[in-house]
């Protein structure tokens, strides 16, 4: 096992998958690898490593990588309610509501959706669980989630969100009306420069967004928006909607109104002070066999466009 800053320079040219290759050489697993790509933690020749499938290495190379300890699993089981919308030996399916933080962190050091998963599964099996965290959803937006139950179950899993080989389409009512109803936003996605909390269409970054869209309907000063993302960073359709001059409805770290001018709709966006998006649709192979799950749109998010089609 490897932890911590370690570099070395390659003696023969390699062409495959990088984090095959780079699990072989600094002797930790694929999955604990594929992270430390994400999280742009190893470098080759000091530029990160693209997250796609397939890398040439050169004899010479010189591969720096600073690989983050193991987390010790810490999760105390606690009896948080959960929505399982399916779950089998492999993976378990999750409806996580707005305002639930799916993991703890400085801040929130209980009650999270990972501390309900721990519980619920302990109580199936009797304890001694690993429940695996493929992906994260904001704590303010809805929806579906994946947690595997197995460690091959989440190397699998991982391998597929590495590679974008999933389906997640999110549903997100937006200021104003696109001027395109269906296009493609593709851009840069790095940490934005004036507000750290926040991430931007940074050109020349070493990462690349892209979401597909598509408007489901349009009200005055509104737009239901359907989202499918090909990649999957972190804040990316609210960057993007931002980007396009259309922000999510509530969500003020990215500018979006929370009031349009329409009592109504004004009224139900401040009873319920969350971004309206929600994770819709995920679909998945794991085990052979592929999956696809669907989640209605929650009671505020159906409240607010109840009342856009009735004029509200």
């Amino acid at each position: 096992m490897c932890d911590g800053l370690i570099s070395f320079t390659l003696t023969a040219a390699a062409a495959e998958r990088a984090d095959r290759l780079l699990a072989d050489l600094l002797g930790v697993s694929r999955t604990r690898v594929q992270r430390n790509i994400r999280r742009q933690n190893i470098l080759v020749n000091g530029r990160a490593i693209p997250q796609n499938s397939f890398t040439r290495f050169s004899a010479r190379d010189l591969i720096e990588a600073d690989i983050e300890p193991l987390e010790e699993l810490t999760l105390a089981p606690e009896p948080v309610p959960l929505d399982i919308v399916f779950e089998n030996d492999l993976f378990l399916v999750v409806n996580k509501p707005a305002g639930l933080v799916v993991h703890p962190a400085p801040g929130h050091p209980s009650g999270t959706l990972m501390n309900g998963i721990m519980h619920h599964l302990g109580a199936a099996t009797g304890g001694g669980v690993r429940p695996g965290l493929v992906h994260r959803i904001d704590k303010d937006t809805s929806g579906l989630l994946v947690v595997a139950r197995r460690p091959d179950a989440l190397e699998e899993l991982a391998e597929r969100f590495a590679a974008h080989d999933i389906v997640r389409s999110y549903t997100a009512l937006v200021r104003g009306h696109p001027v395109e109803p269906a296009g493609t936003v593709r851009t840069g996605h790095a940490r934005d420069p004036h507000n750290r909390l926040r991430f931007a269409p940074v050109e020349g970054a070493e990462r690349t967004a892209v979401t597909h869209y598509e408007t489901v309907a349009a009200y005055p000063g509104v737009s239901l928006l359907r989202l499918r993302l090909e990649t999957g960073r972190t804040h990316q359709i609210r960057m993007h909607l931002k980007h396009l001059n259309h922000p999510i409805l509530n969500d003020e770290l990215y500018g979006g109104p929370c009031r349009i001018g329409r009592p109504a709709i004004d009224a139900l966006l401040a009873r319920h002070p969350r971004q309206m998006l929600h994770a819709g649709e995920l679909g998945f192979t794991v085990g052979g066999r592929s999956w696809r799950f669907e989640a209605p749109l929650p009671a505020d998010m159906a409240a607010v466009v109840a009342a856009l089609d009735n004029g509200g």
